[in-house]
Formats: C-alpha cells, sequence, structure tokens
C-alpha cells in the first residue's frame, strides 16, 4: 500500500491551496507528484509534516519566497528554444501576413504575448523570428512579453543563460546570430541585443488583477497549460485570452491543449490543426458557458468579395503597394500549398516502399508455402502499380509553376517595370499551358488531364 507524506485530508487541502494559487488542479491521479513536491520543500524548511507546512504558508509573515518556491516546484518548466516546428513554422507566415498588413496600413506596431514562459526559451524565439523577418527595416515598434507564475522561472528567463539541451532545436543560422557560447561549452548566452527584446513578469493567468491590464495583443502563445487547469479554471483563462487579443488576433495553443467543450468564442483557420485559432473581429462577449459540443464547425469568417482593380494606368503608390503585397502572398500560398502536398505525396512513396522491401524480403523466405508466396506476390504487384501512379500521376509541381507563371504575368501587366513588379522567380515561359484549365469551351472538347489512369499503368505489367 503507497504511503504517502500527506494524508488523505492534507492532500485534499494542498489541493486546493495549489489550485487557488494557480489553477493547476492535482486530480487524485496526480496525487504521488503532489506529495513528492510538497514533501520536497516540507522538508527544505525544516517541516516534520504535511499540516506544519501549510500552517506556515498561510500564516506566516515571512512566507512569501517560500510561496514562490513551492510554486516553482508544482509548476511544469519543460522547454526549449524552436519547440514545436510545424507551429513555428506558421508563426513565420503570420507574421509575414501581419508585417505586410502593417506596412500597407501604416502601423508599425507588432505585439505578442508568451503565456506560462517558463524560462522564456518560447518569447526568445518569437523575437528572433520576427527580427529576422523584417530584416533590419527600421521604425517598427515591436513589444514581446513573456510570463509565468514562477518568480524563479522568470529570473532565469532574464539572464538568458540556457544549457545545452535548451538549444539543441535551435538552427544554426540563428543559434550562431543570438547565441554566444560560454566558457563552460555546456552552455550558451543570449547577445545583449536579443536579451533586452523581450519583457518578462511573473503573473498568474487566473488572476484577474494581474491580467486585466493584458490588452491589444496579435498573437497570444499559451501552449501546454490548459491540460494542467480544470474546466473552470480553463473557461476562465480564454475568456481572459480572448480579451487580451485584437478582434482578429491569433491565440496559439499547445499540441495537448483542446477548446472542445469549453469556449466557441474562437474561430477555426486553416492551421487549426496545429491549435492556431483566431479572435472572431467583433465585439462580442465570449461564450464560455455554452460551447460548442454539438460538432458543428464555428463559423468562419464571412468572405468578402474581392474589390475591382483600376486599369494599371490609375493605380497610384498605394494601390500598387497593395497589389504587390497581394500578389506576394498568393504566391506564398502556393509555394506553400505545393510544399504541403509533396511532402505528403513524398511520405506516402516511402511508406509504400517500405512496406514493398518489406514484401520483397518476406518472398524470399525458402520456408513460405507455395499460396502465401503467391499472395504475398500479387500485393506487391499491386502496391508496385500504387507506388508508380504516385510517382507518374502526380503533376502538383507543374502545375504549381504553372500558376505562379500565370501570377507573374498578371503582376507584370498590372504593375510593370514602373511600378516595381515583383520578381517571383519563375519563367512565364517555361511551362506548358495545358497545365491549366482552359476556357468552358476549350475544356469541354477534352478530358484528358495529362495524367496516367489506373489502366494504363496496368497495361505496363501485362
Amino acid at each position: 500500500m503507497q504511503t504517502y507524506f500527506l494524508d488523505d485530508q492534507t492532500f485534499a487541502q494542498f489541493r486546493a491551496y495549489i489550485y487557488d494559487l494557480t489553477g493547476i488542479d492535482y486530480t487524485e491521479s496526480k496525487r504521488y507528484l503532489l506529495d513528492t513536491r510538497v514533501r520536497r520543500r516540507a522538508r527544505e524548511t525544516n517541516m516534520d509534516d504535511g499540516p506544519s507546512y501549510l500552517n506556515f504558508l498561510q500564516t506566516s509573515a515571512e512566507n512569501q519566497s517560500e510561496i514562490d518556491l513551492l510554486i516553482d516546484q508544482v509548476s511544469t518548466h519543460e522547454t526549449s528554444f524552436f519547440r514545436h516546428t510545424n507551429q513555428i513554422a506558421i508563426f513565420e507566415k503570420i507574421i509575414d501576413e501581419i508585417i505586410d498588413e502593417r506596412r500597407m496600413a501604416g502601423n508599425k506596431r507588432i505585439k505578442i504575448w508568451s503565456a506560462a514562459c517558463s524560462t522564456g526559451e518560447e518569447p526568445y524565439t518569437l523575437a528572433m523570428v520576427v527580427r529576422e523577418k523584417l530584416g533590419g527595416e527600421t521604425g517598427w515598434d515591436i513589444s514581446i512579453e513573456g510570463t509565468d507564475i514562477s518568480s524563479g522561472s522568470i529570473a532565469q528567463a532574464r539572464r538568458g543563460r540556457f544549457s545545452e539541451r535548451n538549444v539543441r532545436s535551435t538552427p544554426e543560422p540563428y543559434l550562431s546570430k543570438y547565441f554566444r557560447q560560454d566558457k563552460d561549452p555546456r552552455f550558451y548566452t543570449l547577445t545583449p541585443d536579443m536579451a533586452n527584446s523581450v519583457k518578462f513578469e511573473a503573473i498568474s493567468l487566473i488572476d484577474n488583477a494581474q491580467t486585466n491590464a493584458r490588452r491589444d495583443f496579435d498573437i497570444v502563445f499559451c501552449r501546454n497549460v490548459l491540460i494542467y487547469f480544470d474546466d473552470v479554471a480553463k473557461k476562465k483563462v480564454l475568456e481572459m485570452l480572448w480579451k487580451s487579443l485584437v478582434p482578429g488576433g491569433h491565440l496559439v495553443l499547445g499540441t495537448s491543449d483542446s477548446l472542445h467543450g469549453l469556449t466557441d468564442s474562437f474561430q477555426r483557420t486553416q492551421h487549426s490543426v496545429f491549435n492556431f485559432f483566431l479572435r472572431a473581429p467583433d465585439s462580442t462577449v465570449p461564450n464560455t458557458a455554452a460551447a460548442a459540443t454539438q460538432g458543428t464547425t464555428p463559423t468562419a469568417r464571412a468572405v468578402e468579395a474581392a474589390p475591382s482593380l483600376p486599369p494599371p494606368s490609375a493605380l497610384d503608390n498605394s494601390q500598387s503597394l497593395q497589389l504587390k503585397i497581394l500578389i506576394e502572398r498568393l504566391d506564398r500560398g502556393i509555394r506553400d500549398l505545393s510544399e504541403d502536398l509533396n511532402n505528403s505525396l513524398g511520405k506516402t512513396i516511402d511508406a509504400v516502399s517500405t512496406v514493398t522491401s518489406t514484401l520483397e524480403t518476406l518472398v524470399q523466405n525458402e520456408n513460405l508455402d507455395p499460396k502465401s508466396r503467391a499472395e504475398l506476390r500479387g500485393a506487391d504487384r499491386q502496391l508496385m502499380r500504387i507506388l508508380l501512379f504516385l510517382q507518374v500521376g502526380d503533376r502538383t509541381q507543374q502545375k504549381t509553376e504553372a500558376l505562379r507563371a500565370t501570377l507573374q504575368e498578371l503582376s507584370d501587366n498590372l504593375l510593370g517595370a514602373e511600378k516595381e513588379a515583383p520578381d517571383l522567380q519563375v519563367s512565364i515561359t517555361s511551362f506548358d499551358k495545358n497545365l491549366l484549365p482552359q476556357d468552358d469551351e476549350e475544356s469541354d472538347d477534352e478530358d484528358d488531364d495529362g495524367t496516367m489512369s489506373q489502366d494504363d499503368i496496368d497495361a505496363l505489367f501485362n
């Protein structure tokens, strides 16, 4: 039978105490964790039992430093630079869009909050990405803030010194530009300029007095925090985060977090599979009490009709800039889509190739009976047909280049050299124009899309 430092009553009291302090809910399944961490702090303060330690925390006039140490013990601090690379890649795309929009509007201000930032790796990562995107362009007001409930973690973040393990996922260009290796090669220190680029503060996400002033953020990262809260605390935090964002601002949750059954105040985006959500661009008060649990998809932003473009000669400088930004954004979107498709296709081809190699090995087994050997060869033959179809039939890359070439042609026609049409690095004559759909009259005459049919592939094996 498990023997605990905290008896049942004291565990319940500590559980409530920690919940009130932090919002973290140590359920019965996590009792061992809380017991271990409380025992460690109690013994550091020469307390022999849980009730004495709890009484000290609640009554001593000099207990704030110990409360901070306990909070540091019961909080989770696992983090690293450039953690969850898919989310960082999406953040880069969103920052590109925000920078474009702000340039066009003449409002060079970006505000980002890394909530529950632990020892600072996340907000420093975001600061590095933003700085690289701006490329030295001046005149910007960039505000990046990192907060955590642990004052010890915040103090460590401000020092800007990290272990080799913390920087293990940092791309080499960032590592060499923004870090300096200590005399002890196991540690790295941020350059002074980068260390000063993030403002840190110790706050609790469930303390209204500490969070009410946090407003007008374009992006809030709150990753892998909600999983430690119960539903009541989750809803409270989500409502606070909604209020902290500008209309249309982005909320980024951790890969283990979910909004299901908690709120319908955030809209899904094309990146929601990676837990990116959008604050609705209106002033509606969040509805956390009646969350969308019926399995319906939250309403997406209304699609506005594209404005008609003026003739090229009528474009003024502002309109030219707007059109240039639009063209470059469309080009990025096309390239991103192509990359996503090609990556998925490549992984599928690799998986099928692995299976066919395994089947080929199995067929060579001398102890295999003839019927099983024939079945394996048949399966291998079918997989080879699938593999050939994937390799020969896909024309995604060609069609992508054709789309980008058409976009380049449109850009040249509308903007021209005197308007500094963007160079998309694609030739407008290097692709087969039949790759793209033609006018209705022409497309009705021919159904061939240039790909191999299954009959065509089967014929290769006959």
